[in-house]
């Protein structure tokens, strides 16, 4: 029997990169954050992270990163919303430029904004505009030296959100017991 979780496996298996503020809203007490936050998960799950033809209702369709293909009828449908409001919740998407919607025969081409900025990686765009490979590796942020010594490839200071830094951690010696056997090691 093949093993499932080996870390080759994971490896070869892809990823999603879906924000943290996202994530956290799910939790969120206010229903209507956390359906939105559901809807934008599944949206960082249904993407595509490569390019690549997609066939949709008989049709055949180039997607790029950041984008799929679906029916918002049946998007609709899958979060248990009528046709008012999902069209009310993806209005305030586009409107706040987290999305960006193309009708295609059946149904919409979903593209999320940013994708690559969030992913961290340059898009075919980007660096077919800038010069090819070469010149968006040149034009790309260079890794800053880690800090105390932890080893990280391509440790980025921006990666890190503002104002969540960790407290240093203030120990009351006074307040902790003697061990007893090092107690004993000193008689």
């Amino acid at each position: 029997m093949k093993k499932f979780y080996t870390m080759e496996n994971f490896l070869k298996s892809g990823y999603y990169n879906i924000p943290r503020l996202i994530l956290d809203s799910e939790r969120s007490s206010c229903d209507k954050t956390a359906l939105r936050a559901r809807i934008l998960r599944y949206f960082y799950e249904k993407v595509y992270f490569a390019k690549g033809e997609v066939m949709f209702n008989g049709r055949r369709y180039l997607c790029f990163r950041g984008e799929f293909i679906a029916s918002q009828r049946e998007l609709a449908e899958y979060f248990n919303l009528d046709r008012q409001q999902w069209t009310r919740i993806i209005a305030e998407f586009t409107s706040e430029n987290i999305l960006k919607i193309e009708r295609v025969r059946g149904g919409s081409r979903f593209s999320i904004v940013a994708y690559d900025c969030i992913v961290g990686k340059k898009s075919a765009q980007y660096k077919q505009a800038n010069g090819g490979d070469k010149a968006a590796e040149e034009a790309a942020p260079k890794a800053k030296k880690p800090k105390l010594g932890v080893m990280v490839e391509n440790y980025y200071p921006e990666h890190h959100v503002k104002g969540c830094d960790i407290p240093p951690i203030e120990i009351d010696y006074t307040k902790i017991p003697p061990r007893k056997d090092l107690q004993e090691k000193k008689w």
